[in-house]
């Protein structure tokens, strides 16, 4: 078994930054997708590094890849402490955070391990902020399965909103 590279060439770096400036100017979603050997968070992070004033929320999906699951990696992300039992406390907390924040870059990782109800928040928290004066961008990270996630039916109206498809390589 090969080791995982973290490391992309420059010229994919480079594009991928480009990409992340234009949706961090449009406050769109982006949809990297990582083959199994590239840890596209790590590239992603990186970039972002790279983007003044941008506050990314790295959020680090889990098993189950449920709603609670979910909300429990942004609780975590955002340093909120214990989730609320109710799931509405819980995303009013995430929100209201996020909404805190002067920039805020939500990356979700491993998100083709993500259920439909846990994308379908990630698009409704979008969503939120587009009606905000301040808009929030989306970082979507998984590996080519993303594409069969987003193709759901009930995930039609995500799948049409990503603004920009990036695949990352990684170096030779």
């Amino acid at each position: 078994m090969s080791e995982v590279a973290t490391a992309v060439s420059d010229e994919v770096f480079s594009a991928l930054a480009e990409n992340l400036r234009h949706i961090l100017e449009t406050r769109a979603l982006l949809c990297v997708i990582a083959p199994e050997d590239v840890q596209g968070e790590a590239v992603v992070e990186a970039a972002l590094s790279r983007c003044d004033g941008a506050d990314s929320v790295m959020v680090a999906t889990a098993a189950p890849g449920s709603l609670a699951a979910l909300l429990d990696a942004f609780h975590a992300a955002l340093h909120l402490g214990a989730r609320p039992r109710r799931l509405a406390d819980a995303q009013r907390a995430v929100e209201d955070e996020l909404a805190r924040r002067p920039w805020p870059v939500v990356v979700v990782r491993d998100a083709h391990l993500l259920r439909t109800e846990a994308l379908l928040y990630v698009y409704g928290l979008w969503s939120l902020f587009q009606e905000r004066e301040r808009r929030m961008p989306v970082v979507l990270v998984g590996s080519e399965r993303i594409r069969s996630v987003l193709r759901r039916p009930s995930l039609a109206s995500l799948e049409s909103c990503i603004f920009i498809w990036h695949r990352l390589t990684p170096s030779p």
